[in-house]
């Protein structure tokens, strides 16, 4: 996420603590309305809204969990691709004996990059299936049919497709949570306002005013933080 949280700690836990906060906001909201032009209903709504927008929004371990999926289908394909290669080598070295030269225009001398990254295996299927392609007559003469050619492009065209549900899954991830997090920095601002307001409304009500107030950086780290014991929750 690009720009920086105006709260502290996670998405999710700023979204449960202002739940009641907002619901509380509904009930006392004749005092704000009393208390200050500022607040209308219309303020109230848009304040709603805006915490039904950011709420809609899927957390981060949805994606979390789509993205690794997506890693997972990538590494089983890249296995199968690898599969393929070793008995590609062992065609190639049949068909060219001590041939190192053209070992290499098969790609033998960049396996080592490309059986690491998906990117760099993508890159060397397609340069052997340029060379089979070339050697075509050696490698048929050799045990090689039509379909080991096609083999090589479908496991070209699976890797690809692959790869690409896997950038794709990675840039809604971080899409959602840059919306998500400008949505929840809106929501901060006009909660903000409200707590500025409350700290006047009800100075003298210090269990009121335990409703409005911000969790500290240390505080929001709490993942069991305990609510004040009046409930306002719808």
């Amino acid at each position: 996420m690009n720009q920086s949280r105006l709260y502290h700690g996670s998405d999710a836990g700023f979204i449960s603590f202002s739940s009641p906060r907002i619901n509380l906001i509904e009930e006392k909201h004749p005092d704000f309305i009393l208390f200050s032009p500022h607040f209308t209903p219309e303020g109230l709504q848009a304040l709603k809204d805006n915490y039904q927008e950011a709420n809609s929004i899927p957390s981060d371990n949805v994606y979390v969990d789509i993205q690794a999926k997506c890693t997972e289908n990538v590494e089983t394909e890249m296995e199968g691709c690898r599969k393929f290669y070793k008995r590609l080598r062992f065609d190639v070295e049949l068909a060219f004996p001590n041939e190192k030269k053209i070992w290499n225009q098969f790609g033998f001398n960049d396996y080592d990059l490309a059986r690491r990254t998906a990117k760099h295996m993508n890159v060397l299927l397609t340069d052997v299936h340029m060379v089979a392609t070339r050697y075509k007559e050696t490698m048929l003469a050799n045990g090689w049919t039509e379909e080991t050619f096609e083999t090589i492009l479908t496991h070209k065209s699976n890797l690809k497709s692959l790869m690409d549900e896997q950038s794709q899954a990675v840039m809604e991830r971080s899409r959602a949570a840059e919306q998500r997090g400008e949505k929840l920095n809106k929501l901060y601002e006009k909660l903000a306002v409200y707590f500025k307001a409350a700290r006047i409304i009800y100075d003298e009500d210090e269990e009121m005013l335990q409703w409005f107030k911000f969790p500290s950086k240390s505080q929001a780290k709490q993942e069991s933080e305990e609510e004040p014991q009046t409930e306002y929750n719808n």
